[in-house]
Parts: structure tokens; sequence; C-alpha cells
């Protein structure tokens, strides 16, 4: 049977190129002298930045002025509600330290949403944070 197989490999030929791609390995490369001005053109920057370094400063523009904060564009926030959502429960491990009373320690993820109000009457405020919470629960042993 190895024979058989071996005989049908030997009689495979291999897949023909496609033509795009044919027709690529056919064109020349790029000829190699029309890059090599750029190897002068670095060096040539780099003295023409060093060159116009001390004038930079005037060529600068200063930064634009910030106008200072007035008392009108300070809000106070406070929280007006806040739900508590569970998303998830997981068995952590049983802690045995006294026998008669051992302890299962539980993480329990919550989703804190609280919303804020803006002292102005119409600016809202919404913020969820998650919070992992290790409950641990006395078992009753008989």
């Amino acid at each position: 049977m190895s024979d058989e197989l071996e005989h049908r490999l030997a009689a495979l030929q291999p897949a023909g190129l496609p033509a795009d791609l044919q027709t690529r390995l056919a064109t020349p490369p790029p000829a190699r002298g029309k890059i090599r001005w750029l190897w002068v053109a670095a060096p040539l920057a780099a003295a023409a930045l060093w060159m116009l370094m001390p004038a930079l400063p005037s060529l600068v523009s200063a930064p634009p002025q910030v106008l200072a904060a007035q008392p009108s564009d300070f809000r106070v926030y406070l929280p007006i509600r806040k739900t508590s959502t569970l998303v998830g429960v997981e068995n952590l491990a049983v802690i045995d330290t006294e026998p008669a009373h051992p302890v299962r320690l539980v993480r329990a993820t919550w989703i804190d949403d609280v919303t804020y109000a803006g002292d102005d009457g119409h600016s809202t405020i919404s913020r969820r944070t998650p919070r992992a919470q290790i409950i641990p629960i006395t078992l009753e042993t008989y």
C-alpha cells in the first residue's frame, strides 16, 4: 500500500502561480539610486533645526490665557438615589478555626449605581462602580 501511495505522490504536479503574482515577479525591482537622497535629507533637516533653535521661542506664541473660574461655575452634587445590584456570589472557603463553629466565606459582587443632583436643579450625574464584599457565615454543627 505504501508503494501505491508513493507512486501517487510522485505523479502529483505543483499548482501554477496566479497570473498577477507572475507579472509582479517578472517586473524588475526599482533602481537603487532613486532613494539615496533621503540619507542626505535627514542630516540637513537636523542641521536646519539646530540653526533655527534660538529663533524658536519667538516663533512659538505664548499659551492662551486661561480665565479664572468664577463661583457660578462650581456645582455641588449631592446623592439623591442609590441602588445596589447583586451580580455574583462565589463560595471561597470553609474555615474550621474552632471545631464547634466552622465559618463559610462567601464573596458577593455588587454594582452600586449612585445618582447625584446638582445644586442648580437641572444637572445630574450617574456613577456605577463595582464592589466586592466578603461575607462570613457561621455554620451550625451537631
